[in-house]
């Protein structure tokens, strides 16, 4: 089974996505979030992977439009412990940084250890591995990546420093997407839902939007806005919350939210996932 995500090899989804399907599936890169909605609704790829928040720099916007967007469920999640190495060609020394490639994530998740570097300018690209391939092919000598070592063991690059993180408990969160909902098991303990709804204009909408999952004692475990494109200052409200939307609590809070709302989308229903470290070997 093939499984889309975004980046190069050595990439923080590719970590995630050997670690949530195994060995036994094939891992295919696309160059952007975009391109990993398209393989799979294009059937390219039977299941894709992308990150949607982190732990010190929050939600992934650009993703959470892209699955208004797209019609690809939600089947799974699963969370990565993220660690930072900066890299550079060999024979390359930590003075002789005049520029520092990355994620623009990645640029914001080190910012701290970026400060020690005064001299170096900030230069975002696509993705993670990606920088430390551009410094390789172009054989940089000024120049390192904010990647993960995984990267560096893949290019036969230089670890310059490790760990460079602001936060030892940076961790990202990764969803799984299908263009099928995902089987879900007859127990519902262990089991989330997201959706995404947008309001009636009427006093206190956000309040009772909420209160009909309050008042079946519903867990809300996150809400995020987004701006509705093309319509100033009105919002739409990604909505994480516990339990399956077959149960009857979850679908009866689900049937009222619709009540009092314009737009309402049930993105999947899934078992909750698991924190990981990654796994580094060459290859």
């Amino acid at each position: 089974m093939k499984i889309a995500f975004a980046g190069e090899r050595g990439a923080f989804a590719e970590l995630a996505a050997a670690q949530y399907f195994g060995p036994a599936h094939s891992l295919a890169p696309v160059p952007e979030f975009e391109d990993v909605f398209v393989a799979v609704e294009r059937g390219r790829a039977a299941q894709g992977i992308i990150p949607i928040e982190n732990s010190l720099t929050g939600s992934i916007h650009q993703n959470y439009d892209l699955l208004l967007e797209g019609d690809l469920s939600i089947t799974g999640e699963i969370f990565l412990r993220v660690s930072h190495y900066l890299i550079a060609n060999h024979g390359v020394k930590p003075h002789n940084v005049m520029r520092v490639y990355s994620h623009p994530q990645g640029l914001a998740q080190c910012k701290k250890f970026l400060r020690k570097m005064p001299q170096a300018e900030r230069v975002p690209v696509s993705n993670t591995a990606a920088a430390v391939r551009k410094i390789k092919d172009c054989r940089l000598l000024d120049a390192a990546a904010i990647a993960s070592l995984q990267a560096a063991i893949d290019y036969d690059m230089n670890v310059l420093a490790k760990n460079i993180e602001d936060n030892k408990a940076n961790i990202t969160r990764f969803l799984i997407l299908s263009k099928k909902a995902a089987p879900l098991p007859r127990r519902s303990a262990g089991l989330k839902t997201s959706v995404v709804f947008s309001l009636k204009n009427m006093p206190g909408a956000l309040f009772k939007g909420l209160s009909v999952f309050a008042l079946r004692d519903v867990d809300l475990l996150k809400i995020e806005s987004r701006p509705v494109h093309g319509k100033p200052f009105e919002y739409l409200f990604y909505l994480d919350f516990a339990g399956g939307s077959g149960e009857e609590r979850q679908a009866n809070a689900l049937n009222h939210l619709r009540e009092i709302t314009v737009f309402c989308r049930v993105l999947g229903s899934y078992e909750r996932g698991k924190l990981v470290h990654p796994e580094y070997k060459k290859r």
